[in-house]
């Protein structure tokens, strides 16, 4: 709790305006919103509902350190987050794009592990993806605050427009045709990775430079994404001997 307590004190996260909140909804920023006991807004909460925006009530001991005429307020998430167009070529940066987690703890789990073997930034898409909440935030303990956040719209014409900057694009998955330990990628790169349940589809598996698989030899045929990408990055950062 006192992590949580922690990451709320600072008064520029907190918006008390209701076109602020439904703005801070479309630009998946808002963590969570408290309303005063006994205050209704059907619009705003039924919003807030259908964005999966963790609702709570307090009472008027808590709302007295704020104006009187405030009844409800909002956290919105310290991260910035960049448009793909922001992206700079370096030679020697890699991205992380993953695709189909919507799980907050597995994405948090995926930018911890991004950030421990150096990459530049991770790439999300606008839908289909958990939002940057309190809960990715503390999973991926700190390493959030490290990298850079970039949303697209349309995987697949941001793909050729990374392409277009340089970059190559690397596919994880069960049905490439490259062994893991067997490949040494050029810089820069962008690395996809799928959830375990969706996969990554396979209009984006023939966008891909390189498919690569992780050999595993046990009877269960698919890894947690986090890990695999854990297991990816190992080999794919390793100096070359």
């Amino acid at each position: 709790m006192e992590e949580e307590k922690q990451l709320y004190l600072n008064d520029n996260y907190i918006i008390f305006n209701k076109n602020e909140i439904l703005e801070a909804i479309k630009e998946n920023k808002l963590l969570k919103v408290i309303f005063r006991y006994g205050y209704k807004n059907k619009e705003l909460e039924d919003s807030l509902k259908q964005n999966k925006i963790p609702i709570t009530y307090k009472g008027d001991e808590f709302f007295k350190k704020f104006d009187k005429k405030i009844n409800f307020l909002g956290y919105t998430s310290p991260i910035n987050i960049y448009s793909l167009n922001e992206i700079k070529f370096n030679r020697d940066d890699f991205y992380v794009l993953p695709l189909n987690i919507e799980d907050p703890h597995n994405l948090g789990a995926i930018i911890r592990s991004a950030e421990i073997f150096g990459a530049k930034g991770i790439i999300l898409p606008k839908r289909r993806s958990s939002p940057i909440t309190s809960t990715v935030i503390k999973t991926s303990t700190g390493a959030i605050f490290h990298l850079k956040i970039y949303e697209f719209s349309g995987v697949i014409n941001s793909i050729k427009e990374l392409k277009k900057k340089g970059f190559w694009i690397i596919s994880i998955d069960l049905k490439g045709n490259i062994e893991l330990h067997n490949f040494k990628p050029n810089k820069p790169f962008i690395l996809i990775i799928g959830g375990e349940d969706k996969g990554i589809n396979q209009k984006v598996i023939e966008e891909s430079d390189f498919v690569v698989k992780i050999k595993t030899f046990g009877k269960t045929d698919n890894l947690n994404a986090s890990v695999a990408l854990g297991i990816a990055l190992y080999e794919l950062t390793k100096p070359i001997q």
